[in-house]
């Protein structure tokens, strides 16, 4: 079926995929958080589990998520395809949903939360490999920067929503709810999002048309000069000019015309520029979520405070990373613009050091105020960690010429993934 001129030329824009990514990576936390809420007292009261159980539904998101994410990132980049694993990612979430609207027993939750770890691991780890398949690295950190606006707008909406719903209309509700969310995903991405590599290939392909079309009008331009005399110099020194703005997507350019280069995943663990994001994508994570796992017991054991005035705890440092982020991702671009691409890992340093100095306040912290500022310095401290160790995958995979950028993406999921379910029963036991 032949797409109106508009409807094609709005999917063959990176902008649609940024915007499509971020809509994406909202969609993907609201229906994580919706059950945050209703969980304990789903399992505990309705189904009369023991406590001990609400471990092995949490554990249930990880493993999926890890096999996942795992699997995901080699298939995509062996078939060279992005558009069916997205697909695949909102079906999923619709199944999950269907899952949870009949679940009358323990198993099926547990399904309902590894099916659920599926979906998630898969949109995540495509959202961020479209993004950086379209962008060269001096815009990344902006566009990952908002990505994680919309995550955390869906982190701090998923429970409010989940609870009102569970509250009106039980489990069903948050069922129906995550259904909707899922096919309206579905459809925003089978109208709207192309496979991010023919838009990549032809974004090279286009300037590389332009790069020749320019070289040609200056050498004309100089033949010209050559038979009168200066009079033509003005306007070579304009398409050369125009020609320095072709070289922002070099790196795009060289590695989409070259033959693309295998390796695999083990391959890209032992790369330097690999697992310094990586494990600094772990430690980040596994902080925050110690800490979400930590402060709600100290808040009430030593200050005493009620469910509602910890809950406007994570608002207010939400609202603070909503503010702080995009000005994050700005920073690092303008950074990488001037001084190189090498600048992300001193900013990775300088971030892990404000994340060291934010404990200090938080440890020390003797009243409410205190340790609340203490959590916010350390939330945006972490996305300045997490902001530019997820652009580096992408620089890293644009240098070096190679297809497994979905591969290198899948390793950001994966020690997310593995700091979730392995650091946060270390902190607490």
């Amino acid at each position: 079926m032949k797409l109106p001129a508009v409807l094609r030329d709005i999917r063959s824009r990176p902008s649609t995929i940024w915007a499509t990514s971020s809509t994406t990576a909202l969609v993907n936390r609201l229906i994580y958080t919706l059950t945050i809420a209703s969980i304990p007292d789903l399992l505990q009261k309705t189904m009369g589990v023991s406590r001990a159980s609400n471990g092995m539904v949490t554990a249930a998101f990880g493993v999926g998520g890890l096999v996942a994410g795992s699997l995901t990132g080699y298939i995509s980049d062996r078939t060279q395809n992005r558009l069916i694993p997205q697909i695949t990612a909102s079906v999923l979430y619709v199944v999950s949903g269907l899952i949870l609207f009949f679940a009358t027993r323990f198993y099926q939750i547990v399904m309902f939360r590894l099916v659920l770890g599926v979906a998630s691991s898969v949109a995540d780890t495509m959202l961020f490999t479209t993004v950086a398949d379209v962008y060269p690295a001096n815009l990344l950190g902006f566009k990952m920067a908002v990505i994680f606006v919309f995550d955390n707008v869906g982190n701090m909406l998923g429970p409010l929503l989940g609870g009102q719903a569970y509250e009106h209309m039980g489990v069903n509700g948050i069922a129906t709810i995550a259904m909707a969310l899922g096919a309206f995903e579905l459809i925003m991405v089978l109208v709207f999002v192309r496979n991010s590599l023919d838009i990549r290939r032809a974004l090279a392909d286009s300037q590389v048309t332009q790069a020749g079309v320019i070289a040609d009008k200056v050498d004309s331009s100089t033949i010209v000069s050559s038979r009168s005399g200066l009079s033509a110099q003005p306007s070579a020194e304009s398409d050369i000019s125009i020609i320095s703005k072709t070289e922002l997507n070099d790196d795009l350019v060289e590695s989409t015309h070259s033959k693309p280069q295998r390796m695999h995943l083990w391959r890209l663990m032992l790369q330097l520029q690999v697992v310094g994001p990586t494990v600094s994508i772990f430690v980040a994570t596994g902080m925050q979520t110690i800490i979400e796992t930590i402060l709600p017991l100290r808040l009430f054991d030593k200050f005493g405070y009620s469910p509602a005035t910890i809950g406007i705890a994570f608002l207010i440092v939400g609202g603070v990373l909503i503010l702080a982020m995009p000005a994050v991702g700005f920073i690092n671009d303008r950074v990488v613009s001037r001084h190189g691409e090498h600048m992300r890992y001193y900013t990775i340093a300088a971030g892990a050091l404000c994340v060291f100095l934010s404990q200090i306040i938080m440890s020390l912290a003797r009243s409410y105020a205190v340790l609340i500022f203490g959590y916010s310095v350390f939330a945006v401290s972490a996305m300045v960690v997490i902001v530019p160790a997820q652009s580096a995958f992408g620089d890293f995979i644009n240098s070096s010429e190679s297809s497994a950028m979905a591969q290198c993406y899948s390793l950001a999921w994966i020690a997310e993934g593995l700091a979730n379910i392995s650091l946060p029963p270390i902190a607490s036991g």
